[in-house]
């Protein structure tokens, strides 16, 4: 379920076609390594914030949305969040000249990637 800040965003026509266009690129296929199931979902690698929201480059990326299947989209989610619902992991990302996510590794040094591979061409 949306954050009350942002349902604004997810209902918005921008959102909407981007979502679309996120689940025909993967082919309503789930991205998740191992699972095949049809995505229905549409998931943010650089997590959603009230700071990021109206940041293009965060918010409606392609590069930084991912399809996945609802059950991948939990798991996912609730690891991202850990138990109390906060991210478990603070970091810092920026995006390159292409647009990809820079990641700085957190404080401890272990770096848990953002996986940003996939291109496509503008129409």
């Amino acid at each position: 379920m949306a954050k009350e800040w942002a349902k604004g965003f997810y209902n918005s026509a921008l959102w909407q076609q981007e979502r679309a266009y996120i689940l025909k690129r993967d082919r309503y296929i789930c991205t998740e390594p191992g699972c095949f199931r049809r995505a229905t979902e549409v998931h943010h690698i650089i997590e959603l914030t009230p700071n990021n929201i109206n940041d293009p480059k965060i918010a409606l990326n392609e590069k930084n949305l991912r399809s996945l299947c609802s059950d991948c989209h939990k798991r996912i989610t609730q690891e991202e969040h850990g138990k109390e619902g906060k991210p478990d992991i603070e970091r810092s990302l920026s995006f390159d000249d292409d647009g990809n996510p820079i990641e700085t590794p957190p404080p401890n040094g272990r770096s848990e990637g953002v996986s940003a591979d996939r291109t496509h061409s503008s129409t």
